[in-house]
């Protein structure tokens, strides 16, 4: 039997960061100085890992070092290593404060402006010992993240099902159309999607749900809608009707967060998609952990609680 090389007596953590960091960097006295080494120490361990491999990690050329095919080969398990430990190290933290449990969740603009702050806080007041990261993606952003195992929750808003995912209704909204109190529609009481086609736009960020949408409907009608601005927030897409630059779409629930804009008038969108439904989803390969179900449950009760 071959004998093993004794690599693993050269790859402890110093080392991982030092290979990632000369990737990042692109040179070795870079690499060292970022890790607080002094260029020598790194150029010995580097020097001690080849040894162990029997191969090459770096080219050295006049404008700095290159990773070899075995260097890059070493550096992306070493992201993921280091990546793992400091998840670990968080872990640990949170436990040795007390916290069981953590999920990273991941929600759209229009989640976390409507209902869902209410009921995480709710929940984090039942559950003082679990740990919630949230952080704002798009919807095609939070399906990427469940899918590569990089979120624990997404809240969003799906167009039918999605592979990979198991998705479960949580909250209804309808949107309604936002326009300056003075535009000619504002005092309508409902508008078509296709009396809108040629007026100027305020609209989201391509990739959420709603941006798709307005791109779907317009497809349908066979035009482009004429977008004046493009905002990343619902905040923003109302303070820029305000202003006059354009039409929107809301959810209605939304408006309720922003009564420091006036002078804005708010129109029922009249088509079957105006009404929308958010969903919970969590990847269908794996298990939820405990806190996730526990977090689950908590806002499918919520979400069945009147107001």
């Amino acid at each position: 039997m071959k004998a093993r090389r004794p690599l693993l007596d050269h790859l402890n953590l110093s080392t991982l960061k030092l290979i990632a960091a000369i990737e990042r960097e692109g040179s070795l006295s870079r690499a060292a100085a970022t890790l607080h080494i002094v260029p020598s120490a790194a150029s010995r361990r580097i020097t001690q890992l080849e040894a162990a491999m029997g191969s090459a990690l770096l080219d050295r050329t006049a404008r700095g070092v290159e990773l070899t095919a075995a260097g890059l080969s070493v550096a992306r398990y070493a992201r993921a290593m280091i990546d793992d430990v400091e998840a670990l190290d968080d872990e640990l933290q949170n436990l040795q404060a007390g916290v069981s449990g953590r999920i990273r969740l991941v929600a759209s603009i229009s989640a976390i402006v409507q209902h869902l702050p209410q009921d995480l806080a709710l929940f984090l007041h039942q559950h003082p010992s679990i740990k919630i990261e949230l952080a704002e993606h798009t919807s095609a952003d939070i399906v990427e993240l469940l899918l590569q195992d990089r979120a624990d929750v997404g809240v969003f808003v799906a167009e039918g099902d999605i592979p990979g995912l198991t998705l479960q209704p949580y909250r209804s909204e309808r949107l309604v159309v936002i326009l300056p109190a003075g535009h000619r529609f504002a005092k309508r009481k409902r508008l078509r999607f296709d009396q809108l086609l040629e007026e100027e736009w305020v609209e989201l960020p391509p990739g959420t749900a709603l941006a798709m949408r307005v791109a779907k409907e317009a497809l349908k009608h066979g035009v482009k809608l004429r977008t004046r601005i493009q905002v990343k927030g619902m905040d923003s897409c109302s303070r820029m009707v305000q202003c006059g630059l354009g039409i929107g779409l809301l959810p209605q629930a939304s408006l309720e967060q922003q009564a420091q804009f006036p002078n804005l008038a708010f129109v029922p969108l009249d088509e079957p998609w105006a009404h929308r439904v958010s969903s919970l989803a969590v990847s269908a390969h794996s298990q939820p952990t405990p806190a996730s179900r526990t977090l689950l449950q908590a806002l499918m009760y919520a979400s069945k609680l009147p107001g």
